[in-house]
């Protein structure tokens, strides 16, 4: 069956079963027949064992079992599915199929021969380069099944069937990866080499024309193609820009991809994929999207919301280093590596003095993206379990640069030292407790809220000094299990990075009264009434 489904075989004449031993005189073993008038379960069946592709899945809220019923719904028309990895679906989340909704192939002068059932990426020395623009309407594709764009995306692949042809090149191979870059502006199927590029006849340049430093990789290739096989990469990071309610949200404009080689040299090559156009529909290209829905800690009807970033965090742990500049915060206790905490600054100079918050205690929330569990150091027998994580107010001075478990700053060549490790109740944090999230042992990743609207007015109106809030385990700190990962200020991926979520008051910008004008209202704080 593998072997049918890999060479495209649509049609088959089944099976005949023969004893190997006929010579041997015995009973008869007798079947049922499939026609048989007898109980379902005596009739034959064939079972197959395959990776499923669904164009929605929904999981349970508890950890998916190990096996799993197969589904009659698909994403494709077909009954044969490729053998490659699906993203990886979380606990309480969905999967969406996408497929190409457009592409071209441009290309340096002169242009090899067209294929409209391959798309070629590369380059010889007697041809130009040639790169792929392609387009998946991603949020388009969620609305048109039903479902909200407004997702956090948990993981993402994006899937070509690479095909084994002759590019008449006698050069030595370049080692080298396919290469996927987000485009920053639309193309359409009249662009060229020349159009509509910023450095026109230089085709699309890095950091001009496609973001070079957000990028995804297909896996190595060391030698020509051989063989069809499909290729994949992971697009995580990239599609969670498309579809994040942050400032760094980004448009969906399409990707270019091009063969990068290993060392930096031109290639000798080219490399051909199966494109949408292709007659056998279970080889064009598609990606999925794993995601669990992103909701608003709570309304803002009557207000605007604006998302501040934070200032500093870290987190502090028994290892009595400085994990200021790391890309994950650890809050929880994880065996041998003990107990860990967080610490998250904003500061509040930067927000406008005469801002007014819409109602007085459901209007400030610190947002972080909680990437689920992990384990430190090696322990017997770990478990995860229900965690309730508390927000207090920190009254000691700290510096992310500086801070460690038993350190809270360093003013010149003196080190601050916390009023004990880990730092102390009352002395180094208030007692109270500003909001407490709780996260069960079943959840996944997603955004976590905290409620800090009494705290943040107390900053505004300078009742209490701004030094931060401390998120420490309230439940089980003590004993161990896993982390909690969260999204520091300084990881790469932004859309992971800690907020304040603030619903204020729209600002008023009432224009004179005078003869009929266009006003740009880029604050949107111009009154219906004042304007046609």
């Amino acid at each position: 069956y593998g072997d049918w489904a890999e060479n495209g075989v649509t049609e088959n004449y089944g099976f005949v079963l023969i004893d190997d031993d006929e010579s041997t005189s015995s009973r008869i073993p007798q079947f049922a027949e499939s026609d048989d008038s007898s109980e379902n379960y005596h009739k034959p069946t064939m079972a197959i064992c395959k990776k499923q592709l669904i164009t929605t899945t929904t999981t349970p809220t508890t950890p998916r079992p190990t096996v799993t019923e197969f589904s009659s719904t698909t994403s494709s028309s077909s009954t044969t599915q490729p053998f490659i990895d699906e993203c990886e679906i979380p606990i309480g989340g969905s999967r969406q199929v996408i497929y190409l909704e457009d592409y071209l192939v441009i290309q340096d002068t002169p242009l090899s021969a067209v294929n409209e059932n391959y798309l070629q990426i590369g380059k010889t020395s007697t041809d130009g380069e040639s790169i792929l623009l392609v387009y998946f309407d991603m949020e388009q594709a969620m609305i048109d099944a039903g479902l909200s764009t407004n997702i956090a995306v948990t993981d993402s692949k994006l899937n070509f069937r690479l095909t084994a042809s002759d590019d008449s090149s006698d050069a030595e191979w370049n080692p080298g990866h396919l290469t996927l870059y987000p485009l920053k502006h639309t193309f359409d199927n009249e662009s060229t080499w020349d159009s509509p590029w910023i450095l026109e006849d230089e085709g699309p340049t890095a950091g001009v024309d496609y973001y070079s430093t957000v990028f995804a990789q297909f896996d190595k290739m060391n030698k020509k193609p051989e063989t069809g096989r499909w290729i994949q990469t992971t697009l995580t990071t990239i599609v969670r820009y498309v579809f994040t309610s942050t400032s760094y949200k980004r448009d969906d404009t399409g990707f270019l991809i091009r063969y990068v080689t290993e060392d930096g040299t031109d290639p000798t090559h080219f490399i051909s994929l199966d494109s949408p156009d292709y007659t056998d529909s279970e080889f064009r290209p598609w990606m999925d999207i794993c995601y669990v829905e992103a909701t608003e800690p709570t309304p803002c009807e009557d207000g605007q919301i604006v998302m501040y970033p934070v200032n500093a965090d870290t987190y502090l742990a028994q290892d009595g280093l400085i994990h200021g500049s790391d890309s994950y915060m650890y809050v929880g206790n994880s065996g041998w590596d003990g107990y860990t905490r967080a610490l998250v600054d904003f500061d509040i100079s930067g927000v406008d003095s005469t801002m007014a918050l819409v109602t007085p205690d459901t209007s400030v929330y610190l947002r972080m993206w909680y990437d689920g569990p992990e384990m430190g150091k090696p322990y017997n027998d770990p478990k995860q379990m229900d965690r309730q994580l508390v927000a207090h107010t920190v009254l000691t001075q700290w510096d992310e640069s500086t801070a460690t478990n038993k350190i809270s700053t360093v003013s010149g060549s003196n080190k601050v030292s916390w009023s004990e490790p880990m730092m102390g109740a009352g002395d180094d944090y208030s007692e109270d407790v500003e909001s407490s999230v709780i996260i069960s042992e079943s959840e996944g990743p997603q955004d976590v809220w905290f409620n800090l609207t009494s705290l943040f007015s107390e900053w505004l109106n300078e009742t209490q000094g701004d030094l931060g809030v401390v998120i420490k385990d309230s439940l089980h700190e003590s004993i161990p299990g896993y982390f909690l990962k969260f999204g520091s200020n300084d990881n790469s991926d932004e859309t992971m990075r800690p907020y304040f979520w603030i619903c204020q008051e729209k600002p008023t910008c009432e224009p004179e009264d005078g003869e009929p004008m266009y006003i740009e209202d880029t604050k949107g704080c111009v009154s219906v009434a004042n304007h046609t």
